[in-house]
């Protein structure tokens, strides 16, 4: 899983997306820009991080693209800040018990750019000892550009990964980050819900104990462990 397991993201993205309206949407808050088939919307998770859902669940992954401030004491370039979050991950999937990774394709050479960005990028696959859980699969970059660090990544089962990993990893691929030292503004919106619907929210722990909220229960989930606000644990095998 080379260059010749992405070689043909772009043709077959651009193919799916040609049958179907589309558009670039351009975000102020976070400073980018992405191109999203017909029925795929963003919606912000909170200040730093935006989601990407088609909203027919006919893909059922999620997209993530997350922002985070950098370390000028721990990093003297923005690259040191992406070669080292891309290192930190191989060595984290490496060394996972439960659920067990295995890093299958990554790739940290100049030729991966993010626009005119350096970029690092690798597919993982992770499994549980609980078999009614079953496998899942991550495609993820790592970027930076000024005062921040970037981590865009799609997760979803190893089924959906494998037939619409070239969908998933274009519109990823497709997101120009603005240079510069970016102002930090306020949301465009948040999301309005109940004190009964906060309690009920269901929270995805993906692989790398990262905590990503889901937009609601109608939303086709993609397999792993679910964690609810009262600390219970609940298995998702799509």
């Amino acid at each position: 899983m080379t260059r010749v397991f992405f070689g043909g993201i772009l043709f077959v993205f651009f193919c799916v997306a040609s049958l179907f309206a589309d558009t670039t949407l351009v975000d102020n808050q976070l400073n980018y820009s992405v191109y999203l088939p017909a029925n795929w919307v963003r919606e912000v998770e909170n200040d730093s991080q935006h989601i990407f859902v088609d909203t027919t669940y006919f893909y059922p992954a999620e997209l993530s693209f997350n922002r985070y401030t950098i370390d000028s004491t721990l990093y003297k370039t923005a690259d040191e800040w992406t070669q080292a979050h891309f290192l930190g991950y191989r060595l984290t999937v490496q060394y996972s018990v439960d659920p067990a990774g295995v890093v299958l394709y990554s790739n940290s050479d100049s030729s991966v750019r993010q626009g005119s960005l350096q970029a690092a990028e690798a597919y993982s696959i992770f499994f549980s000892s609980d078999t009614s859980i079953g496998s899942w699969a991550e495609y993820i970059r790592f970027t930076a550009c000024g005062r921040y660090g970037y981590e865009l990544y799609a997760i979803s089962d190893t089924a959906d990964m494998s037939e619409n990993i070239g969908l998933y990893a274009a519109i990823l691929q497709s997101i120009t980050i603005a240079p510069g030292d970016h102002v930090v503004s306020q949301p465009a919106f948040r999301r309005s819900v109940s004190a009964a619907g906060k309690a009920l929210k269901p929270y995805a722990c993906d692989p790398l104990g990262r905590t990503t909220g889901m937009a609601g229960a109608s939303r086709g989930l993609a397999a792993g462990i679910y964690i609810w606000r009262n600390g219970v644990k609940s298995p998702f095998l799509r």
